[in-house]
């Protein structure tokens, strides 16, 4: 054995510190907690569908593909064919992705709670899902 002093270690070295592992066991979701988040998950969704509807409407616009098929159709059907750009005109989409969007948070808010009680059912026969934390 050596008599000599420890050496210190050099500035900003610091040997790793040795890892923790946690395991836990996720055996039941709070059902109201979850559906606060799904909520919260599917008006964005929702506001992600309407901004998506609009710019994909904007974009089909200005590309012109609305008048080449209005140009089809009539040379198609004649002149008393349909006109796309009445149809499809910016309040009506507008009204539909709204409305679609509407029924997705209605939907999946209540999905989301019905999957975490289904989830709360199955942990209950198998004893849940296993779940390693480290304290990397």
């Amino acid at each position: 054995m050596s008599d000599a002093p420890a050496r210190k270690p050099r500035f900003g070295y610091r040997p790793a510190p040795a890892q923790k592992q946690v395991a836990l066991k996720l055996v039941k979701i709070e059902v109201w907690s979850a559906i606060k988040a799904g909520f919260f998950v599917t008006v964005a969704a929702g506001i992600a569908t309407v901004v998506g509807f609009f710019a994909l409407w904007f974009v089909v616009g200005q590309i012109g593909l609305f008048a080449s098929l209005n140009s089809l159709l009539s040379g198609v059907f004649g002149d008393g064919g349909v006109d796309i750009e009445q149809e499809l005109s910016l309040p009506r989409v507008m009204s539909f992705a709204t409305t679609l969007a509407i029924v997705n948070v209605i939907l999946g808010t209540a999905l989301t709670g019905l999957y975490a009680m289904i989830f709360n059912v199955i942990g209950k026969i198998t004893g849940g899902i296993a779940i390693r934390f480290t304290n990397n």
